[in-house]
């Protein structure tokens, strides 16, 4: 009894700073510039792609995520909606080392009236606005083209 209870607490206690080990993440920063923002809607998704660079000695670059800055899902004056790019910054690094920062978001929930998206970086900002959609042809098949005679 004394051996499997002492087990048990070993276990638990190996689980638990395991987890706060996996779980502690460095603090999230916004990225240094914005480069390319491309948005597409598509179903009535909002498709949103940035790249971005910021500060970080990672080789091949980091995975940055799109945060709101209006939580309530509301537009600004221009119809466009806000968002910041940030990155998990790596704890104690001072240098000034620029690597390539992507995200990506898929919007289901967009409001009516949005116009195109406004993403936030430390030096600048990127608007981008919604493509405008195309005129669908009406198909017929006994319809002559123009230009075209008998």
């Amino acid at each position: 009894m004394r051996t499997s209870l002492c087990v048990f607490v070993v276990s638990v206690m190996c689980c638990w700073a395991a987890e706060t080990a996996l779980c502690s993440r460095a603090e999230s920063a916004i990225v240094t510039r914005i480069d390319t923002v491309t948005v597409e809607m598509k179903h009535g998704k909002l498709t949103i792609r940035v790249a971005g660079m910021a500060r970080t000695p990672s080789a091949f670059g980091r995975a940055g995520k799109l945060r709101r800055r209006n939580q309530d899902l509301q537009t600004n004056k221009e119809g466009l909606l806000e968002y910041d790019l940030v990155f998990n910054r790596p704890q104690n690094y001072s240098g000034f080392t620029l690597k390539p920062v992507n995200a990506s978001l898929k919007e289901s929930r967009v409001p009516a009236g949005v116009k195109g998206v406004r993403i936030f970086a430390e030096f600048n900002q990127v608007d981008e606005m919604l493509p405008e959609p195309k005129k669908k042809k009406g198909f017929s098949l006994f319809h002559k083209k123009r230009g075209d005679s008998e």
